[in-house]
C-alpha cells in the first residue's frame, strides 16, 4: 500500500491516499489513466510502452497526460514508444516518428522532418486529411480514396498502392525497400525520389 501510495503520487494524482481506496468507477478518465500510468510505472521500467494513452480524454485531460508522461521520462531516464493515430499527439510529445500502413512502418525521420516534410504518399494524405490551426471553415478536407486493405489477405507490393495516386505496376508486384532520402530519414516508396524532386521544384517556382 505504501508502494501503490508512492507510485499515485508520483502521477500526481489528487488526494492519493483517499483516491487509493477508490473503485475505478469512482475516478474520472484522466485519473484512471494516471493510476494506470502509475501501475506501469511500477516495475521502474527503462522502456515504456504507451498504446493511445490519451484516447476517449478531453482535451484538458490529454494535454495534461502528455505532460505527465514528458516529465516521468526525463525524471525517470526512459525511453517511450508512444502508439498513436492523433499527428497533433505525436507533434506533441515524440522526438522520432514512425508511420504505420497495414502493420508496416512506411516512413521513419525525426518528428519535425516527417510532419513538415512527409515523403510517404501516405504521411501526405494524412496530413492533408487532418484540420490545421488558421485553416478556412468552408475549405475542404482532401480524403484518402478506398478503404484500408484486408490484413487478412494483403496485396502484392506496397499494400498502400489500391489507394495511390502516384502507384505503377511495379508498386503493384513487389514491396519497396527501405530507401535513405536524408541522415535519420527512411521511406518504403518506390517513387520518393521523384516526389521529393517535385516538392522541391514546387518550393522553388
Amino acid at each position: 500500500m505504501e508502494r501503490a501510495l508512492e507510485l499515485l503520487q508520483l502521477v500526481k494524482v489528487p488526494s492519493a491516499e483517499h483516491r487509493l481506496k477508490s473503485y475505478p468507477h469512482e475516478l474520472s478518465g484522466g485519473l484512471r489513466q494516471r493510476a494506470m500510468i502509475a501501475l506501469a510505472l511500477s516495475c521502474r521500467p527503462s522502456l515504456l510502452l504507451a498504446d493511445e494513452p490519451t484516447t476517449a480524454l478531453d482535451a484538458t485531460a490529454q494535454i495534461q497526460v502528455l505532460i505527465l508522461l514528458r516529465k516521468l521520462q526525463k525524471e525517470m531516464g526512459m525511453s517511450v514508444i508512444f502508439v498513436t493515430h492523433d499527428l497533433a499527439v505525436a507533434a506533441q510529445i515524440a522526438d522520432k516518428v514512425a508511420v504505420m500502413y497495414a502493420g508496416r512502418i512506411v516512413e521513419h525521420g525525426s518528428v519535425r522532418e516527417v510532419l513538415m516534410r512527409p515523403s510517404h504518399p501516405y504521411t501526405k494524405g494524412m496530413l492533408a486529411s487532418s484540420f490545421h490551426s488558421g485553416q478556412l471553415r468552408d475549405t475542404e478536407i482532401e480524403a484518402i480514396p478506398g478503404s484500408p486493405p484486408d490484413m487478412r489477405r494483403l496485396p502484392p507490393g506496397c499494400s498502400f498502392a489500391p489507394r495511390c495516386r502516384h502507384a505503377d505496376a511495379e508498386c503493384r508486384v513487389a514491396a519497396p525497400p527501405p530507401t535513405a532520402i536524408a541522415p535519420g530519414r527512411l521511406t518504403l516508396c518506390f517513387k520518393a525520389g521523384d516526389l521529393e524532386r517535385d516538392a522541391q521544384h514546387i518550393q522553388t517556382a
